[in-house]
């Protein structure tokens, strides 16, 4: 891990335990988020999490999630989901959605998942920011968009993948890498060494690291994927794997 991502990670864990201290003190929930996987990883592997301790985005397997320390429930957060609905014709993208957002002077910690359908997107938001993108928000680009609330209490999403069937040589990151996004093993050995890819939400940066089923690999702007199966070795003595690309 580099000085700058220890520095990071020394902060993000400052943070969480002043959250533990702050509802301890006065009784009272408090929360610190949203938080990327690799941020609230860190959070779980350097504190103790208990009871009253939670993690949420405002549906199940959310990526960007908020920790809630002196909670009972999903219910005590302050997530809202916004409906934005537009005509079906027009192809808007979760890059579209959240500079658009941004552009006001939101800052990206107060913006949770943002999930792209046909005539509408799905943006989960802190509960604070409700009125004023309500108010500031007509378009997203140059499309006409109309802003509702969502029923969390009824709301479902399951997260779509592709399969993807490989060969590789070894299970080693660096193969693995180069294999899912179709790079040289120099190049995927550079985004490993930068910090760039995560194993389980955590940052690896030994390229010689050896992945087993069922591990998470996330590599920056390429996406996240999962090591499904391992179907044994090929005539030619390669693994043969499959491999899930969440869109």
């Amino acid at each position: 891990m580099s000085v700058e991502s220890l520095q990071d990670k020394k902060l993000i864990v400052s943070k969480a335990q002043d959250a533990v201290y702050l509802s301890q003190k006065r009784n009272t929930p408090c929360f610190l988020g949203f938080l990327n996987e690799h941020e609230a990883q860190v959070i779980r592997d350097s504190l103790y999490i208990t009871d009253d301790c939670l993690f949420w985005g405002g549906y199940s397997d959310a990526t960007r999630v908020i920790f809630g320390s002196g909670v009972s429930e999903y219910n005590d957060f302050p997530i809202t989901a916004l409906r934005f609905i537009y005509k079906k014709e027009y192809r808007l993208s979760h890059r579209d959605f959240l500079g658009s957002l941004m552009s006001l002077g939101i800052e990206r910690s107060t913006i949770g998942d943002i999930l792209v359908f046909d005539s509408y997107t799905v943006v989960f938001v802190k509960t604070e920011l409700v009125d004023y993108i309500k108010q500031e928000v007509t378009k997203i680009g140059r499309v006409g968009v109309k802003i509702v609330d969502v029923d969390l209490t009824d709301f479902d999403y399951v997260v779509e993948f592709d399969e993807l069937s490989i060969t590789v040589s070894s299970l080693r990151i660096d193969v693995f890498v180069s294999a899912i996004c179709c790079l040289s093993r120099d190049k995927s050995q550079q985004l490993i060494k930068s910090d760039l890819v995560t194993i389980n939400h955590r940052i690896e940066n030994s390229v010689s690291k050896t992945l087993n089923v069922g591990d998470v690999i996330t590599v920056r702007k390429f996406g996240k994927f999962v090591f499904a199966e391992d179907n044994g070795l090929s005539k030619k003595g390669k693994h043969k794997v499959l491999v899930k690309h969440f869109r």
